[in-house]
């Protein structure tokens, strides 16, 4: 699978329904209060290193006649294990456990399996995935802008630094309301495409044993296009 193809399907919009607040005439942090968010972010993500939500989420590309919706649900646990499902008529499921990528799509009876650690290209793209989730070295991947929004909240703008990454993301914007929860992000892609996703129901809390767990079901094709 080509690495952006993968990456989009692993990012697309998975980062967390409320419409933005109107942004305030409000200049970005400077480099002190800048640090002092993330370091706010980090206590949540220390207390509480996982969170679920339900997700809805519109993709607009230049080859389609129309955008594309679906709705579904994430699950995120630091540093590095998701889980990302899709429904409705064309389901599917991305999950990761830290060591392996599953991606399955139950109408074809088909799924990928791809192996972390391997790969420069293919982990840069993960670990800038996860970086974006919780914000942990998010500054090694990104250059990252944070505007004040009404009611407490937060704009906070990502643009790749690493080339391998700028051919894949033009940008991420996420919205953070009053309790740093994420509540929409909006994900440019260099050629034009934008995914806009909206999350609600938002929880933190441990999440259910076997989570991040994935057996394909019997007659399943299982494909690598990596390599095993």
């Amino acid at each position: 699978m080509n690495p952006a193809r993968l990456f989009l399907c692993a990012l697309a919009a998975a980062t967390l329904t409320l419409q933005p607040t109107a942004t305030l005439a409000a200049e970005a942090l400077d480099a002190p209060a800048r640090a002092e968010l993330l370091a706010r972010l980090d206590a949540i993500k220390q207390k509480h290193p996982a969170f679920q939500a339900s997700f809805s989420e519109q993709r607009t590309s230049r080859l389609l006649k129309e955008p594309v919706t679906s709705t579904g649900s994430i699950a995120f646990q630091a540093p590095n294990q998701f889980r990302r499902e899709v429904g409705g008529s064309n389901p599917s499921l991305t999950l990761s456990n830290g060591k392996e990528l599953w991606l399955y799509y139950p109408n074809f009876k088909e799924a990928e399996q791809y192996f972390l650690g391997r790969r420069a290209m293919f982990d840069d793209a993960m670990a800038a995935l996860t970086a974006g989730l919780n914000f942990s070295e998010v500054e090694k991947f990104y250059n990252l802008q944070a505007i004040p929004e009404a009611e407490g909240g937060y704009r906070i703008t990502l643009t790749p630094r690493k080339g391998n990454l700028k051919r894949i993301v033009k940008s991420l914007t996420v919205y953070l309301d009053k309790d740093l929860d994420v509540r929409r992000t909006d994900f440019s892609m260099p050629k034009g495409d934008e995914i806009v996703t909206h999350y609600r129901n938002t929880k933190r809390g441990a999440l259910p044993k076997g989570t991040f767990d994935f057996v394909p079901p019997a007659g399943t094709n299982i494909t690598h296009p990596l390599g095993k």
